[in-house]
């Protein structure tokens, strides 16, 4: 909260940072409804929005393909947008596209030639098979599967979207850290079991009980006492 209240405070920046223009962010995302996303859309859009009201998003969904991404990245140009924030299906599709002086803030895979990055310090982690939280969290209930890898998404997508306001105001984010000669937030994954799985999900928000303890899941809930 202090953060965003922070932010707040460089409004009357952001609003004058671009002349009378609204600001505009394009956010490319590599594939929205893949399992494995690592970008929670809806919560990047409100943040930004939060921070700078006059501000808008124009998502861009390339659905996995390098190509498609490449073409979105030209309209976000061509749109004369004022941040382009990208998670790349492939980085060096998009490097050459985006010219040096509009700024580009890589999400999960860095982009060479990058101003900010916001990801995961080991990396982007292989869950594909183990789709949303959600599912992932019901097949350990279920016994399926014995861990599951937690993303902390909602947090980095936050993180990117004050990274963004930040290059629009013109002003400094706390907390980065040099990584590959950029200036980035990196985030740690979390190997959850059972024992720890309301501790980490639940605790954090990321599912509820409800959602947890639905349909078949519901005897195996009250078996382990998660009801």
């Amino acid at each position: 909260m202090l953060r965003l209240l922070s932010l707040l405070l460089v409004l009357p920046l952001v609003s004058g940072c671009v002349g009378d223009d609204v600001p505009t962010v394009a956010l490319l995302v590599a594939d929205e409804d893949a399992g494995s996303a690592t970008i929670d859309v809806a919560a990047f859009t409100e943040r930004v929005e939060e921070a700078c009201r006059e501000c808008e998003v124009e998502v861009y969904d390339a659905g996995g393909d390098a190509a498609e991404q490449a073409s979105q990245a030209r309209q976000a140009v061509t749109a004369e947008s004022d941040v382009v924030v990208v998670w790349p299906v492939e980085p060096d599709a998009v490097e050459a596209i985006v010219p040096e002086e509009v700024p580009v803030v890589s999400l999960v895979t860095l982009v060479p030639g990058s101003d900010r990055f916001v990801g995961l310090a080991s990396g982007e982690p292989d869950v594909a098979e183990q789709g949303s939280d959600l599912e992932g969290a019901r097949e350990l209930v279920l016994g399926k599967r014995r861990s599951m890898t937690y993303v902390p998404v909602r947090a980095m997508s936050e993180q990117a979207a004050d990274v963004v306001v930040g290059q629009l105001a013109g002003t400094s984010v706390p907390g980065g850290e040099e990584h590959e000669g950029v200036t980035s937030w990196l985030y740690d994954t979390t190997e959850v079991t059972l024992d720890d799985l309301t501790t980490v999900l639940v605790g954090e928000g990321v599912i509820t009980l409800e959602e947890l303890c639905a349909g078949r899941t519901a005897a195996r809930c009250q078996r382990f006492g998660l009801r």
